[in-house]
């Protein structure tokens, strides 16, 4: 038929995302409100008003939180009466001349201690109701919030996925909604408090001494103006620390996940350099972070100090003249004002919190809103209840909207009749998958129609069409389950019976019956658990359980062996019988040959195969309908493929048989744990054993400590200077009353200039200890990492996900046990301990009861703080909404073909509601820890009071004395609020220690050791002698049985068998990534073993079938592992490749950054850049495990030459499904069960009439 081809038609307008610049008013609230560097800041989305933080609030959730907004006013309100009670009682203490068996002193100072007691149970009652309340409420508006922006990702289309940065959806539905979480819960309660709070005490200061109020008020705006310069401060160092982490974190999980490449090309080194590299520039703007923090804290506390002593020196000469009349109100002014500054100042982080939620909540309803052009939840459209199965592709004109630049199709114009099977081929880039994304309508074409049974795609309702169409994609997704689960998706009520049946039909019954659990066995996140053939038979058993009417394949059968494709061949054409099929491949099929200049033929002369077919073969070949001709093609790669789809090889598998590897046996797992422990056997000791890992920084160490130490004094300093100003008061001469207000003048301003130098200094050297002694358990993990045995990782506890999480996750909270939350330990501590000593001093059986009650409530709260830990723990642990929201957002594509939305919103839904059961047993213990914290102060001072009170009536103590023993305890009383901000942290740093210590002190692999001990220049030959090996965690399962072949120096020798039979294994084997369990492997006559690993790789070079590139350049990828190697080199290299064209071609040339994973450039590519990765290290020996696969036609010619080029003088070592690519081997081994069923050449194996015949015969080659 004629296919026509026109001029591209014009762009269409694709959506832009502009961004919300504010406005100068909001500048300057934000400026207040500390939002960072406002000169340069743009938004993402204008942030939504705090009302719309509560959008997906319940009606009982709003009614919790307008009770706790109620209770929390009345907190603030409540909490500043206490420095009313605590003046009175103070200035009855002054004031009274006779204390023993004064009735009247006693009633009244009984009465102030009844009242602190009233005051203070209300406040347990209101506090702990305030915290449950705004718990409960953010957990339920977080959980829904959730789940709304779930369904909107399943919602949207195909181009809006194109367009997101790797990371950014997942990093919304988690850190956005959280930041939601965080903005409408506690710290609502937590500003309306200390605003409320602040005003309160403003009146109460006012209402006592006008004149007193306004030289102290002064600190308020002081306090607001520090923050908000801290904030701006630290906000830019952050920034740029944030993004020096993140650049650790993808070199980390680039490197962990794909260990065996960087082992294969001896990266380690070049991979630390780069990891070291960024975590230098990172330490760099955290411990700028901490010196900002520490110096505007000690400004800030030398300003309340200023101001405190301002006001009592103050208030001393109103009294002295008699403007004042009763001392106790300078008291109650002084400490209200200064009580409501300090709480309105550390507002600024909870502000903050407020705020960012309103900007993260409008990024996140911006999703939540957007109506996609392609709903796949929309039920508008014609319900196509049955379709003939008829297409017609109509003056198509396609552009990708991330890139409208390249011009897909220009023009495309074909028909396939209903039936009729019909083949797409053509180079990589063309638009083959293309076609299956407008007719599937992940995309809309920008010009011409598409239509199945005349009827435009665009006016067929989505769901409808999308069951009518079945695809089976080169790279199968599977998703975490069960195979029945998985194979269940494409039918929801079938039977297992009927389940049984299409695994039968795509060949997969067989190894599913022999798995332990058959079909009831877990597959892992991705079918991690399953093989590349294993996934794709279970993909097309899924697909074949749709029943569609049209099925589409893209290279379906490419991830099988000749036996299993045939098998499955035939399954797809019985499954294909009397529906319209389209397949993408690069092989070929015969009628396409007689078209003799047709671009098939070039194709097919391109692969080498012979166009004299059997017969036989004619007959049964697909009745192929119509070949599109595309013509003017754009050239980039396709954007169907499903986003983030990585092969075993991606993930550091590569070489596992095609076998149920990785499920492992429990005794296996209980090993390996005991190997866990057994790594920390010598001097686990959690966080003491962290302090003995500070090698290099005992002195900044040491420094900090002294420092803290000093700052520790403050409050015993505090204590001691307060005592002066009470004695000023006492004294009964004026001029001696203002020498010592004076003197108590002089030392609080003396104190806070003290703390801003100790704690500037204490938070520069614990920070900076913090970050050195960190990045240097993160450097030493990973390089233990890196050089480990691929054994190490083949257990689910040691994975490399897990690994990756261990280092990214409980690296940052070791931190809490060594930075500024270390302060906060160790001054707290020292406060504490000198305060009750002081206490004791003052008057022993005063501080012998605060004492006793200080230990008490120590004691419960960490009791607390260990139950909130194991919680917390199990919460995280049973928590499986994240994982399976990573799976839907990574596999929202497949999801969308199948039309299993609303079953995967469903099953979120579930896992978000038993995780919010678990997170809010939290809650209890979380509320009575702020409650203690909160109202133990006041506490304090009326159980120091009361026995003082007792103690003066009956003689046994002066008043002084009692006032300081009181002051001592009560200050004892907010160090211990203090500690308990930071104790959770400290305490929950202990096991983050250990999990890093475990990757740390893991025994390295012992291959580069004593064994290896020979310094050995190759030449290539290569021996096998009677080799067995099974994998460690399944010693009980063979891979290799006496396996025996030999490669001489030069020779090229292919591998074929079926899956499983061990081909990858022997490439293992030679990589050293695991040693033979019997048997030897020697190399130009020398065992392996005594090789040493560098040397041997540095000589060994291997390709594998998908590719692996990391971030960073061209150039870089290249030359990994690699030195003294000139630009020349590199050329020379990407020339032999095949790749010099068109990476020369690009405006960076070899300076182009790849992107993650290569993600910047096509799977051809990637590909050649990777045989360019292997040949630039001139190995002696060649290592192919599918090298060419990923190519189209032309360019698997171009490489496949500069391979054969490339194996002059070197031994090279072929897996190879395709058999066309290795019938000129020197040696052909047929390898099955582990072992060598038949061997020769080409020709020696077809005229023996064996196994490697029979493949040939089925791949349709002839000799």
């Amino acid at each position: 038929m004629e296919l026509e081809a026109k001029q591209p038609v014009g762009e269409s307008n694709n959506e832009s995302e502009a961004q919300y610049e504010q406005s100068s008013f909001e500048k300057a609230i934000n400026f207040l409100l500390c939002r960072g560097d406002l000169a340069k800041q743009r938004l993402e989305a204008k942030p939504v008003s705090f009302f719309e933080l509560f959008r997906f609030a319940s009606t009982f959730d709003k009614f919790l939180v307008a009770c706790g907004i109620l209770l929390a006013l009345l907190c603030g309100i409540g909490l500043p009466l206490t420095t009313i009670l605590a003046g009175r009682l103070t200035n009855a203490l002054i004031v009274t001349g006779t204390y023993e068996g004064n009735n009247e002193f006693r009633r009244t100072g009984y009465t102030y201690v009844i009242l602190f007691a009233i005051v203070g149970v209300a406040m347990v009652a209101i506090s702990y109701t305030q915290y449950m309340c705004f718990k409960y409420a953010s957990l339920n508006i977080a959980r829904n919030t959730r789940s709304e922006y779930m369904r909107s990702l399943l919602r949207q289309d195909a181009a809006w996925f194109d367009s997101q940065k790797a990371g950014t959806i997942t990093s919304q539905l988690n850190e956005n909604i959280d930041k939601i979480k965080d903005g409408v819960g506690d710290k609502v309660g937590f500003i309306l408090r200390g605003i409320t709070m602040f005003a309160t005490c403003v009146v109460i200061g006012f209402a006592f001494e006008w004149r007193i109020t306004l030289v102290v008020i002064g600190l308020a705006p002081l306090s607001a103006i520090l923050m908000s310069l801290s904030s701006r401060l630290i906000d830019k160092a952050s920034t740029k620390q944030m993004k020096h982490n993140a650049e650790c974190a993808a070199v980390l999980e680039e490197s962990v996940m794909n260990f065996k490449t960087i082992a294969s090309c001896n990266g380690q080194q070049t991979v630390l350099k780069k990891y070291a590299s960024g975590l230098r520039m990172a330490r760099k703007y955290a411990t700028q972070i901490a010196a900002f923090s520490g110096l505007f804290d000690g400004i800030f506390y030398c300003a309340i100090y200023v101001f405190f002593a301002a006001g009592f020196y103050y208030g001393g000469y109103l009294y002295k003249v008699g403007i004042v009349k009763e001392p106790g109100d300078i008291f109650i002014v002084a400490n209200a004002i200064v009580f409501g500054a300090y709480f309105l100042g550390i507002l600024s982080p909870h502000l903050m919190a407020v705020t960012n939620a309103k900007v993260a909540a409008a990024v996140i309803y911006q999703t939540i809103d957007r109506t996609p052009p392609i709903d796949s939840s929309s039920e508008e459209g014609i319900e196509m209840l049955h379709s003939k199965g008829s297409i017609q592709f109509a003056d198509v004109h396609f552009n990708y909207p991330t890139r409208k630049d390249k011009q897909v199709f220009c023009g495309l114009n074909f028909d396939v009749k209903s039936g009729d099977t019909v083949a797409l081929v053509g180079h990589s880039g063309c638009g083959k998958s293309t076609i299956i994304g407008l007719l599937t309508r992940l995309y809309e074409c920008t010009g011409g129609t598409v239509s199945i049974d005349g009827v435009d795609v665009r006016k067929i309702k989505i769901s409808s069409l999308r069951n009518i169409v079945g695809v089976v994609q080169q790279e199968p997704e599977l998703f975490n389950g069960t195979i029945k689960e998985n194979v269940r998706l494409g039918k929801a009520d079938a039977t297992d019976e009927e389940i049984i049946e299409y695994c039968q039909m795509a060949n997969a019954h067989g190894f599913i019956e022999k798995l332990p659990d058959g079909y009831n066995t877990m597959i892992g996140t991705g079918g991690i658990q399953l093989s590349g053939g294993q996934k794709q038979r279970i993909a097309i058993a899924r697909t074949i359980a749709r029943n569609p009417r049209i099925l589409l394949l893209d290279e379906a059968t490419s991830a099988l062996d000749a036996e299993s494709e045939i098998t499955v061949q035939e399954a797809l054409k019985k499954a294909a019988f009397g529906r319209t099929t389209i397949m993408i491949a690069h092989r070929s099929h015969k009628e396409l040959l007689q078209m003799e200049n047709g671009i098939y033929a070039s194709l097919v002369k391109s692969q080498q195969f012979d166009e004299d077919l059997h017969d036989t073969a004619i007959v049964e070949e697909d009745r192929i309908s119509q070949l599109p001709h595309f013509e003017r093609s754009g050239t980039i790669n396709s954007s169907f493929s499903a986003r983030g789809s990585s092969s075993h090889f991606a993930r550091g598998g590569a070489f596992n048989p095609d076998a149920y590897s990785s499920i492992r046996r429990k005794p296996a797992v209980e090993k390996e744990l005991l190997l866990d422990d057994e790594c920390l056997k010598q001097g686990r000791r959690g966080l003491w054993h962290l302090y003995r890992n500070c090698d290099g920084n005992y002195a900044k160490l040491g420094s900090a400590v002294v420092t803290s130490v000093l700052r520790g004094s403050e409050i015993p300093l505090f204590v001691v200077i307060f005592k002066l100003t009470f004695d000023g008061f006492v004294a009964a001469n004026p001029d001696t009353m203002m020498r010592w207000l004076l003197y108590s003048f002089i030392g609080f301003i003396a104190l806070g200039v003290f703390l801003l130098i100790v704690m500037f200094l204490a938070n520069v050297f614990f920070g900076w200890t913090a970050e050195c002694v960190v990045d240097s358990l993160r450097f030493r993990a990973l390089s233990n990492m890196l050089h480990q045995d691929a054994v190490y990782f083949d257990t689910p506890s040691r994975s490399t996900a897990i690994t990756v999480t261990r280092l990214s996750t409980d690296a940052p909270n070791i931190k809490g046990a060594l930075d500024v939350r270390m302060v906060q330990i160790v001054n707290n501590f020292v406060a504490l301990a000198v305060t009750l000593v002081l206490g004791i001093a003052y008057c022993w059986q005063v501080g012998l009861l605060g004492l006793g009650f200080t230990l008490i409530v120590l004691l419960l709260l960490i009791v607390i703080a260990k139950l909130m830990d194991k919680t917390n723990d199990t919460a995280i642990k049973e928590d499986l909404s994240g994982q399976l929201s990573i799976e839907m957002v990574e596999q929202v594509r497949t999801i969308q073909l199948l039309t299993r939305e609303k079953h995967f919103c469903k099953r979120f839904d579930e896992k978000l509601d038993a995780a919010l059961v678990l997170q809010k047993k939290c809650g209890p213990p979380e509320a009575v820890c702020f409650t203690i914290t909160m109202v133990f102060p006041y506490f304090s001072d009326m159980v120091a009071y009361a026995l003082g009170i007792s103690l003066l009536y009956y003689g046994h103590a002066k008043a002084d004395e009692v006032f300081a023993s009181a002051m001592a305890s009560n200050s004892g009383g907010w160090a211990i609020v203090m500690l308990s901000g930071c104790l959770n942290t400290f305490l929950g740093a202990s096991a983050s220690v250990d999990s890093i210590l475990r990757l740390v002190y893991a025994p390295k692999s012992q291959k580069d050791s004593a064994e290896s001990e020979m310094k050995v220049e190759l030449c290539g030959n290569i021996s096998f002698d009677k080799v067995r090996f099974s994998y460690p965690t399944r010693p009980q399962q063979n891979i290799l049985n006496a396996l025996t072949l030999r490669a001489s120096k030069g020779q090229t020798i292919a591998l074929v068998g079926p899956s499983g039979s061990g081909k990858s294994t022997v490439i293992s084997l030679l990589e050293r990534f695991y040693d033979a369990t019997s048997g030897s492997i020697n190399l130009d006559g020398h065992a392996v073993k005594r090789i040493p690993l560098a040397e041997l790789r540095q000589q060994i070079a291997l390709v594998g079938q998908e590719p692996v590139l990391f971030s960073g350049t061209i150039r870089e990828n290249i030359l990994l592992g690699v030195e003294n190697k000139s630009d020349d080199d590199v050329a020379d290299a990407c020339e032999m490749a095949n790749a010099r064209h068109f990476i020369e071609a690009m405006p960076q040339g070899y300076e182009t950054e790849v992107g993650e994973r290569g993600a910047q450039l096509s799977g051809g590519q990637k590909q050649r850049i990777a045989i360019a990765r292997a040949l630039v290290r001139n190995p002696k020996i060649l290592l192919l495990d599918e090298a060419t696969s990923a190519l189209d036609a032309d360019s698997e010619r171009a490489v496949q030459e500069a391979l054969d080029r490339a194996s002059s003088g070197r031994t090279c070592v072929i897996i190879a499904h395709r058999l066309s690519s290795i019938q000129h081997a020197d040696q052909i081994f047929f390898i099955e069960n582990g072992s060598v069923i038949e061997h020769g050449t080409h020709q020696e194996l077809l005229d023996a009439d064996g196994k490697y015949a029979d493949l040939i015969r089925k791949q349709d080659l002839t000799s």
